[in-house]
């Protein structure tokens, strides 16, 4: 991957700004075209508040198991989410996206919403730029994990966005962990099961 700089792309396009899975491979593969734009995202911060309820079974979705003896635990599988926060900023890339890609990554990031943060980039791109933000029912299952001590951070997806921000070139990864929270709970192994939309 080699990224080219934010201010090098403007015009009548839409973007998504990914901060941490939205990095991976599958993603910028579904991308519009082109190697995604470094930039960052100010008056934001990065935080681990978003989670999904692992006991429940949601068509199309997925789950996370023991790797060592396939046992589902009753964990709530805790996420990066952005919040608001004039204090500081958040590093990441811009993809360029159609519409029908954009739909598939809302379909995706399920415990999400799509927020315009056109006007919080730096340096400013003339276009629409989206970003997912943690829905509140989200954060809510998130706040029950911690109080409940079942929130887990999964350690592949720790450790892929760790890869994937220390693929964007030097500096970059130790500015992904300089501009994001402490982890709020424990990195546990966890193996992703996928779930058929038919399934039930």
């Amino acid at each position: 991957m080699s990224p080219s700089d934010c201010g090098h792309r403007a015009g009548g396009v839409e973007y998504v700004f990914g901060y941490g899975s939205l990095l991976d491979r599958r993603a910028i593969d579904e991308a519009a075209g082109g190697d995604p734009l470094v930039c960052a995202l100010t008056s934001y911060r990065r935080t681990w508040n978003v989670a999904m309820e692992n006991a429940r079974t949601i068509p199309g979705y997925k789950y996370y198991v023991d790797p060592a003896t396939a046992a589902r635990p009753e964990y709530f599988v805790t996420f990066l989410n952005i919040v608001p926060d004039p204090e500081t900023s958040v590093n990441g890339v811009i993809l360029e996206a159609t519409r029908d890609v954009i739909e598939r990554w809302d379909r995706r990031e399920r415990n999400y919403q799509r927020i315009d943060v056109s006007a919080d980039l730096s340096p400013a791109v003339d276009a629409r730029v989206w970003a997912y933000a943690g829905s509140a029912a989200a954060v809510r299952r998130f706040l029950v994990g911690l109080r409940t001590r079942r929130a887990v951070i999964s350690r592949g997806y720790y450790e892929g966005v760790l890869s994937d921000f220390a693929s964007l070139g030097p500096g970059a990864l130790q500015t992904f962990i300089d501009l994001t929270d402490p982890a709020p709970c424990p990195i546990v192994d966890l193996r992703r099961v996928d779930v058929r939309t038919a399934e039930r």
